[in-house]
This record gives C-alpha cells, structure tokens and sequence, in this order.
C-alpha cells in the first residue's frame, strides 16, 4: 500500500466558490436592507383617488370619518399619490356594512361598566388600467367606550398610545370608539396595499 505525500500549500477545495458565495450573500443582504413601502406594490400603479365611502348603516358619521381618516394617513405616508378619478391608475372603495354596540365589561352588579363597538367594512382596491380588483377584502375593528361621561377623567387608555386622559382623548366616549375603530381599520388598509403584490 503506497501512502500518499502532501506536498504544496494547504488550499480548502472550492474556497475561491466560498468566498464569491459569502460576498454574493453579503451583497443580497445589503441591498435588501434599504426597505421602501413602494417596493411591494405593481410598477404601473402609481397613483389612487379614494372613491366616496358608501354607508350601509344609520351611523351618519362614518362614511365622512373612513374618508378623511384615509385620505390622511394615504397622504401622510406618500406610498402612492392621490389623485382625482381622471388621473388615477387606481382606485380604492370602502363600504361600511355593519356598526354594532355590545356589553364588554360588567361590575359585580352586572351593571355594564365597557361597551364594544364593532364596525365592518367591504374594501377594494382597484386597478383602473387592468381594469381588475388588486385586492378585495372584508375589513372590521374595534373601539371600547364607557356607558356616559367624558372620556377626558375615565382613568382608562381610550386610544391605545399609552397615556391616560391625556389631550387627544375628548367628547362623546362612543364617537371617539368609532374614530379609534375606524383609524385601526385605515392602518389595516394601507397595510394591505403595500402588501398586495
């Protein structure tokens, strides 16, 4: 049995593969590291107009509240330029279908001490040029509110950003539960267009 001899330097096989491996690996990783909203969405949408809100329900209020509370956060985050319906490459449509209240806490008494609102929409976002929904969805969220007084001095965090009767809590304790409920929904919107494509 003849032994083998080693002679020459010592070279890891495929290390020259290793290290463009390991700098392809590096390069991919930078690169996905600048993360951008847009970067989701198809390359020819680059714009929405916000159709008017249809209100299935008797809250008044809503349709008007989705709108604004939409158009806002959609121009606040600049992900796609909102537009008037002629120079749209798309368009979103919200309907509020249901706004219900139910007991959610009770004293030892049975007394109701929290009410849940409840409201559900129907949204789709729209591809004017393909003339095809991107997206349809059925959307609901949720407000808690006290059965009387001012939201103001009720010692409970109404809106979630973890400060107690501070400034931006005011009014009608069921009002505000519809805003709070309503923005939640606006955030799970904006969440799926970005995340559509």
């Amino acid at each position: 049995m003849q032994s083998e001899h080693f002679t020459g330097r010592y070279r890891p096989m495929g290390s020259n593969r290793n290290k463009t491996l390991l700098l392809s690996v590096l390069l991919f990783s930078w690169g996905c590291g600048i993360y951008s909203l847009r970067g989701n969405l198809p390359s020819h949408i680059k714009s929405v107009v916000v159709m008017p809100v249809i209100n299935q329900t008797s809250e008044f209020q809503v349709a008007e509240l989705t709108t604004e509370l939409v158009l806002d956060l959609l121009i606040r985050e600049n992900v796609l330029r909102v537009t008037n319906a002629g120079d749209a490459d798309s368009d979103l449509r919200i309907t509020i279908t249901r706004v219900s209240d139910s007991p959610a806490t009770y004293d030892v008494a049975e007394t109701v001490q929290e009410w849940r609102i409840d409201i559900y929409t129907k949204v789709v976002w729209y591809d004017l040029a393909r003339n095809k929904p991107l997206f349809e969805k059925n959307m609901s969220s949720f407000g808690y509110y006290p059965p009387g007084g001012d939201i103001g001095s009720d010692n409970i965090d109404n809106d979630n950003d973890g400060e107690i009767d501070e400034d931006d809590e005011f009014g009608d304790p069921r009002v505000f539960a519809i805003r709070i409920a309503i923005t939640k929904i606006t955030e799970d919107i904006l969440n799926e267009v970005v995340s559509t494509w």
